[in-house]
């Protein structure tokens, strides 16, 4: 993904917008600077301008209103503008919790933030497995949709896919009660074989 396709990305509400702010002399003015969260509005609150409708632009055209603005208090100010979308991951990840990437950010990349998706396996303390072949994808905030994110069955279009600012991924867990019928199964298939070998092996002799 290139760096015109994030300018390209619209900001919208909940996104993280960072800013910096440089006088002429190269100074840089430290109260406008800082990363602040678009408001339900679609509004961000910044210091001296106030309230300002952002939701719909794009990462040049606030840069260019900023510019403006802040040209009524410092004289040919210099701003730096940094958008970022919001993903919540929750379930079976190594770090759910929200997360806040770059527009041009992936599911995959989403996934990797989080800490990736828990072994189907992993039965080590309270760290239960997930299910990757049922990942759910909330999208503006109803449309659902089944993810098969299991690894030697994903397909790249799936993986190579842009998340969109709001989206919630959930990595739901498999049940115990699977597993232990999985563990039970191979248990007794290793009991089976180590008898039949035993078996054999007192006939033979």
């Amino acid at each position: 993904m290139s760096a015109q396709e994030s300018s390209e990305y619209t900001i919208r509400t909940g996104d993280r917008i960072t800013t910096q702010l440089f006088s002429a002399a190269g100074e840089e003015i430290g109260v406008i600077g800082g990363q602040r969260i678009v408001d339900r509005e679609g509004r961000l609150f910044l210091p001296f301008v106030g309230s300002t409708e952002v939701a719909g632009l794009q990462e040049n055209s606030l840069r260019d209103l900023l510019v403006e603005r802040y040209g009524e208090f410092y004289n040919e100010p210099v701003v730096d503008v940094q958008v970022e979308l919001r993903v919540n991951i929750t379930g079976a990840v190594g770090s759910p919790g929200q997360y806040f990437l770059d527009p041009t950010a992936t599911i995959s990349d989403a996934m990797a933030n989080a800490g990736g998706i828990n072994a189907e396996l992993a039965v080590v303390g309270s760290q239960l497995p997930a299910d990757p072949e049922n990942v759910r994808l909330v999208r503006e905030g109803e449309d659902l949709r089944i993810l098969n994110l299991r690894p030697d069955e994903v397909v790249d279009s799936v993986l190579q896919e842009r998340i969109r600012s709001g989206d919630w991924f959930h990595v739901p867990y498999r049940s115990r009660s699977r597993i232990r019928d999985e563990i039970t199964f191979w248990g007794s298939v290793v009991s089976f074989t180590a008898s039949i070998v035993g078996l054999i092996y007192l006939i033979n002799n």
